[in-house]
């Protein structure tokens, strides 16, 4: 029987509810096994909708930290949050997918960066079009000149 990767989910509003959890619902070698948000009533119903059988809930993202059993975790908190938690996730040998913006400066996202090196842990950030064969093929179109010389890119998202 091939493991499952365990993660646990630190903010459990907007974004999380909107995309991340209802897409790492649909991987069948992932399991929700905790969740956090300061309104634990969120992290509740997010652990009732998308939890594996047991899943705990919190209210303090350094408890879930401390699960040994936890491979992974999703960062969905408001900006002035990532960070810290980033940082202490790291510290916690956890695995790290942290929503955009992933720092204020970039002081932080170095910090966040080497800190990640140093643990040998994966760090991902919520790039949606990373992996969209638009956005892959136009980058190669960029990259081969086809273009000429760029001097300046506005773009529109609908």
């Amino acid at each position: 029987m091939e493991k499952k990767l365990k993660v646990g989910i630190i903010g459990c509003g907007g974004i999380a509810n909107g995309k991340h959890m209802p897409s790492l619902a649909k991987i069948p070698q992932v399991e929700m096994v905790a969740f956090c948000d300061i309104v634990v009533e969120r992290a509740e119903a997010a652990a009732a909708k998308y939890g594996a059988p047991g899943a705990a809930v919190y209210e303090d993202y350094k408890k879930l930290l401390e699960d040994k059993t936890i491979d992974a975790v999703m960062v969905a908190v408001p900006l002035n949050k990532h960070f810290q938690i980033v940082m202490d996730a790291f510290d916690a040998g956890k695995h790290v997918f942290c929503e955009k913006t992933i720092g204020y400066n970039m002081e932080e996202c170095y910090r966040m960066y080497q800190k990640h090196r140093s643990t040998g842990k994966i760090f991902f950030t919520g790039q949606q079009r990373l992996f969209d064969p638009r956005y892959i093929k136009t980058m190669e179109m960029v990259h081969a000149g086809t273009f000429g010389e760029i001097n300046a890119i506005r773009t529109f998202w609908y």
